[in-house]
C-alpha cells in the first residue's frame, strides 16, 4: 500500500467519523490495523498530517536576487 493510498483511506475514515459513524478502521504501511472513534478524530488528523508531508515534496523556498 503506498502513502497516497494510506492518506486517501485516513482522510475517508475521518470524513465517516465526521459524518457521525461510531467508528473507522485503517490499515497502517506495516499492515495493522487500527481503529479510530470520534473522540479520536485530532489523532487522526495529526496521522493525515503527516501522510500528506510524505507525499507532498517539499517546497523550498525560492532565493530572492538581491542586487547592489
Amino acid at each position: 500500500m503506498t502513502k497516497a493510498e494510506m492518506l486517501a483511506e485516513a482522510i475517508e475514515a475521518r470524513h465517516r467519523l465526521l459524518k457521525g459513524d461510531l467508528e473507522a478502521e485503517i490499515r497502517t504501511a506495516d499492515g495493522e490495523s487500527v481503529k479510530y472513534a470520534a473522540a479520536d478524530v485530532t489523532r487522526l488528523d495529526s496521522y493525515i498530517a503527516e501522510l500528506e508531508a510524505a507525499v507532498t515534496p517539499s517546497r523550498r523556498p525560492r532565493s530572492i536576487p538581491v542586487f547592489y
